[in-house]
């Protein structure tokens, strides 16, 4: 049964904002301060090897969550006295507020007049292409190409990456900046999963030299035990061509100032330190994989520097009032918080500790890799005539240089300019020449952490709030078709999304939150973290948001998990966002003054994130193509003589994205396979 229901979200808990700068200890303070004062408003949206042996699953995990404090004990103990489905249910805790405030602000706007945008009728037709044809000229007109996220990360960024790396002009394969809160698993071509956080992806191919650069973060105890060691177990020959940089080094003060920080909600945070180890590299007290091969006291020792650096450890537990014997209990309680760490705080002299632990892990180990200066090996490649690959981490949007979602995002600057400035490579050179292949996915564009997030299903702090996990959704015992098919019917003329309700066998359900859920669960989805098991949230696909990224370092795009939308009877795409104001309040960002009813358009200037949490989408919706399924291992698309041209369903969604954002889309993905995506052309 589906009843209608007006509905809105609920105004999240508290929003925890990550500051990475100099002065480590008054930064700490300051911004412990901000975290505990400040409450951040919600979103309002809803919907919003061989290569053919490779599959690719990609993991950008939190830095932060939504939830802290006094909130996050309320949502443990709301988990616990509503277990399984109960705690998603319509009636039950958060979701009466969810679907109070989704009533009420629908009713603020659902009058809106219907855009001429909505009525935009694609006719772009797209065929089947091959590698040789697309990719390749793109990659020999250059000789730097980037692949970075086009969205929020876990995009599916490692099948490209692959792809590129095959091509005999590319010699050396780059991870540039960032850290192990970023990743993908690997399989190869023997059926081993490999698990890589700072290694690129381009590993397993062989002839290819890898390296990490000098702007990457690593803690080298995570680095050997988590990564190199799949190496050695399996016997993959990585001396000769996987070399690391002088990078930062994530030290155990770092990661345990993240768990001071999310105290009263210890899954407020990866715990990989990333915040705090770029603050220490913004205030020039780190230590960095040089310092470890030369002297350890006197004014430019190790031991000096980590001193220094370690104030900040010491005022965050005098703030927090708390000492190490606590801090040690609390730490045992936390699965994240690694061996190391916890002998960290019972070392007595802990400048020792942590510079023997780190000559036992790089100084005196024979599996560390090779040391190089990366910079300099990239100019040497390029200025040879070859071609160099720099694999992002992360995306645009979680970039901390990305304007309007920054403090939301990561630590480091990952957007394309940012991988390219950390490569170092001459910029003024006339021979470097840059070529951008962004990665996005569609259906189920997904997002982890906080921030705001106009296209989601649910707000973004949803399942966070609730304490949701996978066993939660296989007890609803949703029917995705029946869940979709109610959804995308609520798709009004004007674009709008009104809310209502779901019913099955296991009790009644907001109807944005079983799409969000039957997403998730989803066989082809599967839309969880790898490593944590948390629920992504998903929603539509975002030309809004795309448009700014394809502004900046377009146009060249490639969309992964196409094949989803073989189990779609309708899609939409979001093509604008109305700002609506729960109690009517005007905002402004950059000048712009933004009033309840406002449209915000692709290509039009997108606000901060204090405007976008108040931001619903406007949805345009075109057919699925279940009838025709694209992926490549189906019976149609086996049976078809190739190359073919797509199905026009396929074509309409494609043909929006372009129209909408200046995207040149020059592959979809079809499957989890390294050869398992679809090259595209373009005709009228």
């Amino acid at each position: 049964c589906l009843s209608p229901l007006l509905c809105f979200p609920l105004m999240p808990p508290r929003a925890e904002v990550w500051v990475a700068g100099g002065g480590a200890l008054i930064i700490f303070y300051l911004w412990r301060r901000y975290r505990n004062s400040t409450a951040l408003p919600s979103q309002f949206g809803i919907a919003c090897s061989s290569a053919s042996t490779l599959t690719f699953r990609e993991e950008i995990p939190e830095e932060a969550s939504p939830s802290i404090g006094r909130r996050a004990t309320e949502q443990q103990r709301f988990a616990k006295a509503n277990p399984g489905a109960a705690k998603l249910q319509s009636h039950v805790g958060y979701n009466v507020e969810l679907i109070r405030q989704r009533n009420e602000l629908y009713q603020m706007v659902k009058d809106i007049p219907r855009l001429p945008e909505l009525d935009y009728q694609p006719c772009g037709r797209y065929f089947e292409s091959s590698q040789e044809e697309v990719l390749h000229p793109l990659i020999e007109a250059a000789t730097c190409i980037l692949v970075p996220g086009a969205y929020f990360g876990d995009e599916g960024k490692g099948k490209t990456v692959d792809a590129i790396a095959r091509h005999p002009a590319v010699k050396v394969v780059a991870r540039v900046n960032s850290g192990e809160n970023a990743g993908h698993t690997v399989f190869g071509g023997n059926g081993v999963k490999y698990d890589f956080h700072l290694c690129p992806s381009g590993l397993l191919t062989a002839g290819k030299i890898n390296v990490v650069g000098p702007e990457c973060v690593m803690d080298p105890v995570s680095f050997m035990e988590r990564e190199i060691s799949q190496l050695v177990s399996t016997g993959v020959d990585y001396k000769e061509r996987l070399f690391i940089g002088n990078v930062h080094l994530v030290c155990p003060h770092h990661k345990l100032l993240d768990l001071v920080a999310s105290w009263d909600s210890p899954n407020a945070s990866t715990l990989q330190g990333m915040g705090p180890v770029h603050a220490s590299k913004a205030s020039r007290r780190g230590l960095r994989l040089d310092h470890l091969f030369n002297e350890r006291h006197g004014l430019v020792g190790a031991g000096t520097r980590l001193h220094l650096d370690m104030r900040s450890y010491w005022g965050a537990l005098k703030e927090l009032g708390v000492g190490e014997a606590e801090l040690l209990v609390k730490a045992r309680a936390n699965p994240k918080i690694q061996k190391h760490v916890l002998d960290f705080i019972e070392a007595t002299d802990k400048i020792s500790y942590v510079l023997d632990l780190f000559d036992r892990f790089v100084v005196n180990n024979p599996d560390f890799p090779p040391r190089a200066d990366v910079s300099h090996m990239l100019r040497k490649t390029v200025s040879a005539g070859d071609k160099v690959l720099l694999e992002g981490p992360q995306s645009y949007l979680l970039s901390n240089a990305a304007e309007k979602f920054w403090d939301a995002g990561t630590s480091a600057n990952t957007d394309a300019s940012g991988m390219l400035c950390a490569s170092r490579l001459n910029l003024a050179d006339d021979s470097l020449k840059a070529l951008v292949i962004n990665i996005h996915k569609a259906p189920g564009s997904s997002r982890v952490g906080s921030g705001a997030n106009p296209c989601a299903f649910v707000p973004q702090h949803y399942f966070s709030s609730v304490g949701a996990a996978k066993i939660d959704f296989e007890l609803m015992e949703l029917d995705w078709r029946q869940v979709s098919q109610a959804f995308f019917a609520s798709v009004q003329p004007n674009g709008l999304v009104k809310p209502g309700i779901f019913c099955n066998k296991t009790g009644k359900y907001d109807l944005g939150v079983a799409m969000a859920a039957a997403t998730c669960i989803h066989p082809s989805h599967q839309e969880f973290g790898v490593t944590s098991g948390r629920p992504r949230v998903c929603g539509y696909f975002d030309c809004v948001a795309q448009a700014e990224v394809m502004q900046v370092q377009g146009p060249y795009c490639s969309i992964s998990a196409f094949d989803r939308g073989d189990d779609y009877d309708a899609f939409g795409v979001c093509i604008a966002y109305v700002y609506v104001h729960p109690k009517g309040r005007t905002m402004v960002s950059n000048g712009r003054v933004f009033e309840s009813g406002t449209i915000i358009k692709a290509g039009e200037q997108l606000p901060t994130q204090q405007i976008l949490f108040h931001c619903l989408p406007i949805v345009k919706q075109v057919r699925g193509w279940r009838e025709t399924p694209i992926f490549q291992r189906s019976k149609w698309w086996q049976e078809q003589n190739h190359p073919v041209q797509l199905p026009e369903q396929v074509c309409e969604v494609l043909d929006l994205i372009e129209h909408f954002t200046k995207t040149k889309v020059i592959s979809i993905g079809n499957g989890p396979k390294g050869d398992e995506i679809i090259y595209i052309t373009r005709r009228r």
